[in-house]
This record gives C-alpha cells, sequence and structure tokens, in this order.
C-alpha cells in the first residue's frame, strides 16, 4: 500500500469543504441580508484558516484542489494564507536541538587541514528581506522562496554565496581572468583542466517567511499591471554564515613541478584573506545578496553576533581584552563561635591529646590574653561541650578517608590558531588586516 501525503490532506478537509460550500453560498445569495452575508463571510474566513493548519503542506495541496474541482473559491484561500502568519517549526522536538549543532553553526577543525586554512562565521540580521526562487513547481504561489530538502527552512544556497560574492568582487572590479579570483573561486572548464577554488561556502537557514508584492509598470501609461506576489525572508530575520578556506591546491604541487615558481602560502593567504574581507562587507552592506538585489533587497545590518575569524597554524595573540571582574569568593556557612568548620572544633577549645579542654583549662586560655572570664564564655563553653558530646567526640574517631588522586592526563601539544572577534562589519577589514600581517610575518609554514 502507497501512503499519498496529498489524498490524506484532501480527506482530512473534507467536512471543512462541506461547511464552507455553504458559507460560500450564503455570501452570493443577492436576497440574503447584508448582516447575513458579513456573518457568512466571517465563518467562510475561519473555516479557511482551519483548512490551512490542517498540514504544513495543506496550502499547496488544498489550493491546487480547489483549482480542479472549484469546489470553493482557490484564489480565497490564497488570499486567507497570505494574511495569516507562516510559523516555521522543527518537529519532532529531537530533530531541532541536531539541527542547531550541526546545521545551523558548523563547527570545523582546522586541525586537520593545510597550515593557513582559515573560517569566517558570523550571525547577521537582514535589513532588507531576502529574495530567491526555489525550484518547486507544487507551491501556493508561483514565487516560493528557496528551501532545504530536510527540514523545510529558508536557506542560501553556498553555490548562491559564491556567486554573489564573486559578483560584488566583480563590481569592485576584480575580473574573472585573475589569478586571485581564480586561485580562490576556481576555474571551471569543459576539459580536465578545470581546478576547485579554495573558498568552501556553507548553506544559512532562517526560521521566518513573508511575502513581498511587486507592481509592474507600463512604461507608457505608468500603471501598474499585475500584481506578482514572491515569498521572501523578512527583514530582522537572523542566520549565520561560515566559510572555509583551505589552499588544498598547494599540497604536492612544489614536488611535482620543482621549476614552478610560487609565492610562499602565508603571503598567498594574507592576500586572499583581505580580499575575502574586503568582498563580504561590500556584498553584505552594499551590493546585496539573493534575487533583485539592484532594488534594495538582500541587505544586512551592520552589527554581528558571535562573529570570528580563524587562522590555522599561526602562532598569534590577539590584543588583550579587558579582564572581567573577579568574583567575589564564595559565601562561608554561618559557624558557631565554637567551630573552625562544619566538623572540627575551634583551636581556643582543642586540648592537647585532640578533645576538648576542661572549663578550667579555656577559663586559664581567656584570663592568660588578659581578658575576664565573662558569662559570655561560660555560656559558650557550654555550647562547645553540648555540641562535642552530642556528635563531635564520635566524628573525631572516626578515620578520614583517603583521598585517591588521579594521575595528570598529558596534555598534547596544541595546535595553533589564531582569531579575531568580530562585532560588525566594519571590523572585518580592520581585523582581517591584523591577521593577514601576522601571516606575512610567518616562517616556515609551507603546506
Amino acid at each position: 500500500m502507497i501512503y499519498d501525503p496529498s489524498a490524506q490532506i484532501v480527506m482530512d478537509a473534507q467536512l471543512l469543504f462541506k461547511e464552507l460550500i455553504v458559507q460560500d453560498g450564503k455570501v452570493k445569495d443577492r436576497n440574503a441580508t447584508r448582516d447575513v452575508r458579513k456573518q457568512a463571510e466571517d465563518q467562510a474566513e475561519n473555516l479557511r484558516k482551519k483548512l490551512l493548519q490542517i498540514n504544513p503542506d495543506a496550502p499547496t495541496v488544498l489550493r491546487t484542489y480547489l483549482t480542479a474541482t472549484e469546489l470553493a473559491d482557490a484564489e480565497a484561500l490564497k488570499t486567507t494564507w497570505q494574511k495569516t502568519d507562516h510559523p516555521i517549526a522543527l518537529e519532532p522536538q529531537k530533530v531541532k536541538p541536531f539541527f542547531d549543532s550541526i546545521w545551523k553553526s558548523p563547527t570545523i577543525d582546522l586541525a586537520i587541514l593545510p597550515a593557513c586554512s582559515f573560517t569566517l562565521q558570523f550571525t547577521f540580521t537582514l535589513a532588507q528581506p531576502y529574495l530567491s526562487k526555489d525550484d518547486n513547481p507544487f507551491y501556493i504561489i508561483d514565487n516560493p522562496v528557496v528551501r532545504d530538502k530536510v527540514f523545510r527552512l529558508p536557506m542560501v544556497r553556498p553555490s548562491s554565496w559564491k556567486g554573489s560574492l564573486r559578483r560584488a568582487l566583480w563590481q569592485q572590479g576584480h575580473q574573472k581572468e585573475s589569478a586571485q579570483i581564480q586561485r580562490i573561486f576556481g576555474d571551471t572548464k569543459d576539459d580536465v583542466t578545470g581546478k576547485a577554488g579554495r573558498l568552501h561556502f556553507y548553506p544559512t537557514f532562517f526560521d521566518k517567511t513573508s511575502l513581498e508584492i511587486i507592481n509592474p509598470h507600463n512604461r507608457k501609461t505608468k500603471v501598474g499591471k499585475n500584481q506578482i506576489l514572491l515569498e521572501s525572508v523578512p527583514a530582522g530575520a537572523t542566520g549565520t554564515f561560515t566559510l572555509l578556506y583551505a589552499p588544498l591546491d598547494r599540497i604536492g604541487n612544489e614536488k611535482a613541478d620543482p621549476a614552478r615558481k610560487q609565492k610562499a602560502l602565508p603571503a598567498e593567504v594574507a592576500e586572499d584573506l583581505e580580499l575575502v574581507a574586503q568582498g563580504l562587507q561590500a556584498m553584505l552592506t552594499l551590493y546585496g545578496f539573493g534575487a533583485k538585489t539592484s532594488s534594495g533587497f538582500g541587505l544586512a545590518v551592520n552589527a554581528v553576533r558571535d562573529g570570528i575569524v580563524v587562522v590555522g597554524g599561526l602562532p598569534y595573540e590577539a590584543e588583550p581584552s579587558v579582564p572581567d571582574a573577579v568574583p567575589p569568593p564564595p559565601a562561608q556557612p554561618d559557624l558557631p563561635r565554637y567551630l573552625a568548620a562544619p566538623f572540627r572544633l575551634d583551636p581556643d577549645f582543642v586540648s592537647e591529646t585532640g578533645g576538648l579542654k576542661s572549663e578550667a583549662e579555656y577559663q586559664q586560655l581567656i584570663t592568660g590574653r588578659g581578658q575576664r572570664y565573662a558569662k559570655k564564655d561560660k555560656q559558650l563553653y557550654d555550647k562547645a561541650k553540648s555540641w562535642w558530646e552530642r556528635e563531635g567526640q564520635q566524628l573525631a574517631q572516626q578515620p578520614e578517608p583517603e583521598v585517591e588522586l588521579e594521575p595528570t592526563p598529558e596534555i598534547p601539544p596544541s595546535y595553533p590558531l589564531a582569531s579575531e572577534t568580530l562585532d560588525t562589519f566594519n571590523d572585518l577589514p580592520v581585523k582581517t588586516q591584523k591577521l593577514a600581517n601576522a601571516l606575512r610575518q610567518a616562517k616556515g609554514s609551507e603546506a
């Protein structure tokens, strides 16, 4: 037996469809009063909202079904969908931790990559909506935003990031034929001479969608023709950008072709790091990414969260940050004055044999200090004696447990990582410049 989810959605909607047909009939009834029609319109709207909530795929399936059967107004269902929120939830709940830890913010181990590889990661906020065009032909509107195949979340594909960054650098005057551009992005050819680039992009996911309407105007009459509905990721949505630079093409090249002259790898990486930072800043704050960037779409807010750029195999010390205030020591529990610890007498009450002093010995101690043995001193001694007889003497007879010391594990030598944090896109050229200068001064870092 083959399970058809679309057929199941239609079956689940049959009762609501019957009631919707009744209410639509009342709305179209010219003999009905205005109040009756208004009440029928409200009930029909509520029924359409219930239809849309049957399943995440219900809007698309039911609009297609109504268009084919004409049982009810398919365009009215689409209009209701436009007015409602489109929440995106990761279900079941076990999926969300997996998504957050692995897909949303991927962690890259630079120790297994060639020296001078670097990563760049930050969480940004959209200042303008992001537009894209999915290849899904079965959707409630004709222009859905790109979504991943597993979680159905709006996303920016790695290939889209690559194309947007390359376009931003092109607009800044960096041509495709440039050796540096080909080194970073690769050189795709039909024959075997093509090669991959050093940049590797990761997808960016969002958790919100919205709708944009564009209305192309007639060039002569200046009047709008037909409104076009576009699904988008709205301004204010956040996503995490992750990029990896790995000079894999340098591995073994010197041995294969000793006569080939190459610039030292750290110097090459320094140039590429500066260029990538320059292009990213321009792409996200000036030129935009996605579709219709010439109309201002696809721009990000200048401030970022959790921004960091890390270079592997490079000993480096970032500028010292302002140390946090030292937290106060934990408060000690309030102990009686005759105790030095929760289970130990104060030394003033301990005899030479380790037991409790007699009152005469304690009185001699007080007077020996030039003080008068007062009533409060006697009351304190009585309390100490009462505690000693009640539990202290028994505790003192118990042997102290032996503490087994664990062997100190050998700490393997750490892989040197140079890093700088980012708070804004304006930090990109400044912070990467520091790392680039450190790369140029590095020696013996060949792949």
